[in-house]
């Protein structure tokens, strides 16, 4: 004779076993029909979303390059800007050693007028260099950050075509896609009936006792 323990397990082996199966032909009946109430071929379908997510794959792959390629070029932009910056820096300090306050009114009353006019012609042509090296390198960096953003943006579409390319070539089968649409569809259902056909018995019992 069997114990309560085994009768409790065998009990639930065998629900188990009869809700698999009704799962099974509810899913497959369910999925023949939704097959059979589809106005376009399978295998059609399949095609052209393969086409068309490979076509806007390719879109993106080559939106993405040219937007890594402009990054690029505002770097290397950027990077000459910073250079002529250094550059004038080096050269007004080089042209200012050595200067004094006296010995600037000395060279202005008593040197060379064409040397010191050069000199200040020099001095004011590199702070000029220096000061648009500085705005133009600033506009750099911003123009590099909106487009990082923008490149993000292309990755981010790219991943999800990426994606949804993949599931479709995964998706060759026509008999799986319909099932895996058919528990989509109903699997809260599914999950409800599981619940209800396992509880139900026990709930029931429950109440039909005295007390």
């Amino acid at each position: 004779m069997l114990s309560p323990s085994s009768r409790l397990a065998l009990w639930l082996v065998q629900k188990a076993g009869v809700a698999a199966l009704l799962v099974a032909g509810g899913l497959g009946a369910y999925a023949f029909w939704l097959a059979a109430r589809d106005p376009v071929d399978f295998d059609l379908r399949r095609s052209e979303s393969l086409r068309l997510l490979t076509g806007e794959q390719q879109h993106l792959e080559a939106a993405l390059g040219e937007v890594k390629q402009r990054i690029a070029s505002l770097e290397t932009g950027l990077a000459a800007q910073q250079e002529r910056r250094h550059t004038a820096d080096r050269v007004i300090a080089a042209l200012r050693t050595g200067d004094t306050w006296w010995r600037t009114v000395w060279d202005k009353l008593f040197g060379d007028v064409d040397q010191v006019r050069t000199k200040e012609e020099r001095l004011d042509h590199l702070e000029k260099m220096k000061t648009e090296a500085t705005a133009r390198a600033a506009e750099l960096r911003t123009t590099i950050i909106r487009t990082a953003w923008e490149r993000d943006g292309v990755e981010i579409d790219l991943e999800r075509v990426n994606r949804h390319l993949a599931a479709v070539e995964r998706d060759r089968s026509k008999t799986l896609h319909y099932l895996a649409l058919a528990w989509q569809r109903s699997r809260w259902y599914v999950i409800i009936a599981l619940a209800a056909w396992f509880l139900a018995p026990t709930l029931w019992r429950r109440r039909r006792q005295p007390g």
